[in-house]
């Protein structure tokens, strides 16, 4: 992966904290926000004074975003242009993330109260649909070992409780089970998939099919859950919460104290079985995206 620093500014603005995403990102969200970086890590990386811009082919706003956490060195609108000019030179729509508290939003989507959400907005940068909820957890309060979450699954002809296995590398089972938004992966996927400090693949076969994946990474002092996908034909069976504590059990032994996941904020099933499972929600984030060319 490579990361370099931009140009330094001809005239140095520091903020301080205080002008953290523009307008005093919590510590502990800020916090969480730099350690979730490091689960999902692109290809190319820059930085912009503290800010962190990434580009991995436009495959996950995680990965192709600017995380605008701390000072840029320059003032918040010439730091704007800055990321705009980064993306449009490797052919990517400009996008910025922003977190913050939750509940604390406009009538677009947006972060109110925050000047960088509310500058992009003013500059015509919308609101990518699908905001996130990000969840944490005591991970003893989560892990498990794979057994079945109690109660009879109704799963295949075997009668068998499904068990759920690991590999350091995603196969091609279960790269067949994983649809990230409804759609099959790109090739470029699987650097990204891997480029954690320490991941591990998880599988959950009935009757000798890939019925459930799902992903478990460590760094940072994090342990982070992803990519769980559970096949249409054996939903509702408890797969989903059975995955869950496995993936957060194999984090336990890797020595993870603390476990985070992001759920779209409309999906309020799986924000409902994560709670089950002992999560909390913690803050939300979305992306603003610019325009692709600069006019006028």
């Amino acid at each position: 992966m490579g990361q370099r620093e931009l140009p330094p500014p001809a005239h140095d603005h520091p903020r301080g904290d205080e002008g953290l995403s523009g307008g005093g990102t919590p510590p502990g969200i800020a916090a969480l926000e730099r350690a979730a970086a490091e689960h999902w890590r692109a290809a190319e990386t820059a930085q912009l004074g503290s800010w962190l811009l990434r580009a991995d082919g436009g495959f996950t706003g995680r990965a192709n975003s600017a995380l605008p956490l701390g000072d840029p060195g320059l003032p918040v609108a010439g730091a704007v242009d800055e990321v705009g000019a980064w993306y449009r030179a490797r052919g990517l729509p400009p996008m910025i993330v922003i977190p913050g508290p939750l509940g604390a939003v406009t009538p677009d989507g947006g972060l109110a109260g925050d000047p960088l959400d509310a500058l992009l907005a003013a500059r015509g940068w919308w609101v990518r649909s699908a905001p996130v909820v990000v969840m944490a957890a005591d991970i003893g309060q989560v892990g498990g070992l794979g057994r079945s979450p109690g109660g009879p699954l109704g799963l295949g002809d075997s009668g068998a409780a499904p068990s759920v296995t690991f590999a350091a590398r995603p196969d091609e089972a279960w790269l067949a089970r994983y649809r990230y938004q409804g759609a099959e992966l790109p090739a470029r996927a699987v650097r990204l998939l891997l480029s954690a400090p320490w991941q591990a693949f998880a599988s959950l076969a009935v009757d000798g099919e890939t019925a459930a994946v799902g992903r478990v990474s460590v760094g940072a002092g994090w342990a982070g859950i992803t990519a769980v996908d559970v096949d249409p034909r054996y939903r509702r069976r408890g797969l989903a919460t059975l995955m869950t504590r496995a993936l957060a059990g194999e984090a336990a032994r890797q020595g993870a104290r603390r476990v985070f996941l992001q759920v779209e904020e409309g999906n309020h099933a799986a924000r409902a079985l994560y709670a089950r499972c002992g999560f909390a929600e913690v803050h939300r984030y979305h992306y603003r995206v610019g325009p692709a060319a600069v006019t006028g």
